[in-house]
């Protein structure tokens, strides 16, 4: 049987060259909570890099900061906890959110925890423009999300209308210290 990854690897073909992270544990111990175990798999599979030089999955470990998991994390909290105290009306509390991923836009990709009973393998998908009030919602998890949308089954309101391209490509970032041509 075909799960969502192996989908997501057909119809966007990750690099050949990766290799898997395993720091997990201690990843998580310092997020102060568990990770979706597609979350991983796709981590492991592609690496740090992006979907049509747009969308840009956080990462573990990864010489580009930005999309690092851990102070994206962290920021994206403080921003969130700023917002709220400033007015800002939000449709979750902001420890019910954690990123994900992110846009060249400035968009963020969170994962929406509702529950701390939840375990990572049901939490879904929301996100928010960079200046937008909009939160809308996806019912799966990151690799369905990614599915769904580089396939066009479904679009997110926040993204432009053409992403993702026609044959959506992923494009693993440079080495550190390589040269961009």
């Amino acid at each position: 049987m075909m799960t969502e990854l192996d989908e997501l690897v057909r119809l966007v073909p990750p690099p050949d060259d990766v290799v898997p992270w395993t720091g997990w544990r201690d990843l998580e111990e310092r997020l102060g909570t568990e990770l979706p175990d597609d979350y991983k798999a796709l981590v492991g599979r592609y690496g740090p890099g992006s979907f049509d030089n747009f969308l840009h999955v956080l990462q573990p470990v990864c010489d580009f900061g930005p999309i690092l998991i851990e102070p994206s994390a962290t920021r994206s909290a403080e921003i969130l906890e700023q917002l709220r105290a400033g007015g800002e009306e939000m449709p979750y509390a902001p420890d019910a959110l954690l990123p994900a991923a992110k846009t060249d836009n400035g968009d963020t990709v969170y994962w929406l925890r509702e529950s701390s009973a939840a375990r990572p393998q049901d939490w879904t998908i929301t996100a928010n423009a960079a200046r937008g009030t909009d939160w809308p919602t996806f019912g799966g998890g990151l690799v369905a999300f990614l599915l769904d949308t580089l396939s066009k089954r479904s679009h997110m309101p926040i993204f432009p209308r053409n992403f993702p391209s026609e044959k959506p490509e992923f494009v693993l970032y440079p080495p550190k210290g390589a040269r961009r041509r």
